[in-house]
Formats: C-alpha cells, structure tokens, sequence
C-alpha cells in the first residue's frame, strides 16, 4: 500500500474500466509507460512537446531507441496525422481519488486531441499529485497559472444508444491506460 488516497484512486480508476499500473520508480515508470505504448497496434503514438511530465520522463527519446513511430504536436502535419495515430501519451495535473479522475491541462504545445482522438490514450500520473477531494484537486490547480483548458477524465469514453446498450470508443479513446510515477 502506498497510500489509502492512491489505493482509492486505483481502485476507482480500475472501476471506472481503466488500467492502472505501478507505483513505478521515474525510470521504471518511463519504460513502463513506452511499454504500454508500443504494445498497443495500430498507428503512430502522439506526444505533446510541453508535457512537464512526458517531457522530464524522456518518453519521446525512449520511444524512438524502441523503434516507434512518434508523432510530436510541433509537427507541421499534427493535425492531418493525428485522427490516425493509436495512443495519445499524456500527463496529468492533478487526481482525484475520491471521483477516480485525472485532470489534463493543456494549452500551446498540449494539444487537448492528444488524449481524445487517438483509440488508447495512456496518462502518466505522479503518485504525489493524487488528492482525496475535488475540492484539493481545485485548490492545488489554483494555486499555480492556470491553462487555457483542464480535460477531466474519468475512463475511456462510453455511450449508450437507443437501447441502452453501452459502448466505448465512440466519441474519445476506448482504452485508458493510466502509469503511476513513484518518487
């Protein structure tokens, strides 16, 4: 156990249909995280050039000695490419454990496509960033400049349709792979 606040945060994320993976040291949890990305088919994997936490991981350079096909958001082709690549890798602000949430920020060079389009979007999440409230998640975020946008998500997308019938993917990713980064 790491900690009550992060076993509720695991425990709701995974209720909410995503994987959660780790606690992992820094450098495990980048390996982890490529891992995770490269195993999944189909596409390129898209990265946001001013992710703090993809960015401070090296997860662009891993990615590239793993032989994958990135697509960064300073490319000039960002936005005809990215409806195709398969994972979108983020990172996360804040999470709320209570709500099993992570909040996205983004802004220049964090694209907000980058965790909704891609089928799979895969979020790396500091262990010491889980707060138990919404209320702390609001109060931590305010604290500092805030983004031109926050993304709040809960799991991969999901709808019902006429007959109630539930179904994921349709409007975001289908699969939500979350990497928890230890100290």
């Amino acid at each position: 156990m790491v900690s009550a606040t992060v076993d509720t945060f695991v425990e709701r994320m995974t209720n909410n249909r995503c994987g959660v993976h780790g606690p992992f040291a820094r450098d495990e949890a980048a390996s982890a995280a490529v891992a995770l990305a490269v195993r999944h088919p189909g596409g390129e994997i898209a990265l946001p050039v001013g992710d703090p936490l993809v960015d401070a991981l090296g997860i662009s350079a891993l990615l590239v000695d793993a032989k994958a096909t990135v697509l960064r958001s300073d490319d000039p082709t960002w936005n005809e490419r990215l409806p195709n690549a398969g994972v979108g890798i983020t990172g996360s602000v804040v999470a709320v454990a209570e709500r099993g949430t992570i909040a996205l920020s983004s802004g220049a060079g964090t694209p907000r496509a980058t965790s909704l389009l891609p089928p799979v979007h895969l979020c790396l999440v500091r262990v010491d960033a889980i707060v138990d409230t919404f209320a702390e998640a609001i109060t931590r975020l305010a604290a500092g400049a805030l983004p031109s946008a926050l993304i709040w998500v809960g799991g991969p997308s999901r709808t019902g349709d006429l007959e109630m019938k539930t179904t994921f993917g349709v409007h975001g990713p289908k699969t939500v792979e979350i990497v928890l980064v230890g100290d």
